[in-house]
């Protein structure tokens, strides 16, 4: 006897599963390089908006361009666990990246598609709120219409931030089209959204908790460690070097004073270090997070067929092309007719 399709249960085992992917340095690294290379391009675009017009379209240019190597790096992280999770041997740091710089390029053009979805539901709550302007029934009318209205942009916002983004890099991933990340996006925003949202909540904690753990355990041992050095330093120059003329205590509180100058550069060695382990902390947070909507993306979207909706978006997008290619062409028509009266309009030569 055949049962419906529904998407199977996500227990503790299969999220804990994505912790797995900490395994492999090569995630660490991939998270960590695009990241810092995000970072760099962030701090060149905001200097390019604080230098003018030209500076601010460079800006713009820029930060574009730095989310799509952050997201290169997530991309990558995902289809190495895409691939694990098939049985496959995960692609090196270098075919990775740049796949997952593909798969992101993919991954934007989705977003925007998604995004003027959006914008179609807002003017569409818009228009419901100019009809609650209508003298006599517009006011007891609003009572009505102003929570459903919350009520559905709210879900769609949620759904498109914390849904949409992360389940349209796994299906980039999967090799499917724009269009396709479109379809399977919005099949599961449709038919599984409270599921995937609360699968989504508990592999957000999750990846917290990685982070937390993991800036506990480099705080602890970035402040026991620097302790120990600069004890081990001052020792060194207060008594290993003592300084003075004939009376010892003076030279060596003088090596001390020495000493405490000799531990900048190795407080700034330490400080920089420290800032790699925390980055290090706060990409294990994201690697899980990638290898968790692995998981999110087979248990919800796997079995989903998108064929059709993909089918019926690319059939709408044709006709729009034609309608606005059809425009175009009685624009350029009338323009023409306008040109040829107004030639025909001018006095002859006396």
């Amino acid at each position: 006897m055949s049962t419906p399709t529904t998407a199977s249960a996500a227990g503790p085992g299969s999220f804990l599963s994505a912790l797995e992917a900490l395994r492999s340095p090569a995630n660490l690294a991939l998270v960590a390089l695009a990241a810092i290379l995000a970072l760099a391009l962030t701090a060149l675009a905001t200097a390019g908006f604080a230098a003018g017009s030209v500076g601010s379209t460079f800006g713009l240019l820029l930060m574009v361009f730095a989310w799509l190597v952050g997201e290169a790096g997530y991309c990558a992280v995902t289809l190495r666990q895409l691939q694990a999770g098939r049985g496959q041997r995960p692609a090196g740091i270098a075919a990775a990246a740049i796949s997952g710089f593909f798969a992101a390029i993919k991954v934007l053009l989705a977003m925007l598609l998604l995004c003027l979805a959006m914008l179609v539901l807002l003017l569409a709550a818009g228009a419901l709120f100019l009809v609650t302007q209508i003298p006599g029934i517009g006011p007891p009318l609003n009572y009505v219409v102003f929570p459903i209205v919350a009520l559905v942009v709210g879900v769609a916002l949620y759904a498109l931030l914390f849904i949409a983004v992360p389940l349209a890099a796994v299906a980039a991933c999967n090799g499917r089209s724009v269009f396709g990340i479109v379809a399977t996006t919005m099949l599961v925003i449709r038919s599984r959204l409270f599921d995937t949202a609360l699968r989504g909540v508990l592999l957000n904690l999750m990846a917290a908790f990685v982070i937390a753990l993991a800036v506990l355990i480099v705080s602890l041992g970035v402040a026991t460690s620097g302790a120990l050095q600069q004890m081990v330093h001052i020792g060194h120059a207060g008594y290993g070097q003592p300084g003075g003329y004939g009376n010892a205590m003076l030279g060596a509180l003088g090596g001390m004073g020495s000493g405490l100058l000799g531990t900048l550069p190795g407080l700034r060695a330490a400080g920089a270090s420290s800032l790699v382990l925390y980055f290090l902390a706060f990409s294990m947070g994201l690697v899980v997070y990638a290898s968790g909507w692995v998981v999110i993306f087979n248990d919800t979207a796997r079995d989903l067929d998108p064929a059709a909706l993909e089918a019926q978006m690319r059939t709408q997008a044709e006709r729009v092309q034609q309608k606005a290619r059809a425009a175009q062409a009685r624009a350029a028509q009338m323009a023409r007719e306008h040109g040829s009266g107004a030639g025909n309009d001018t006095p002859p030569d006396a």
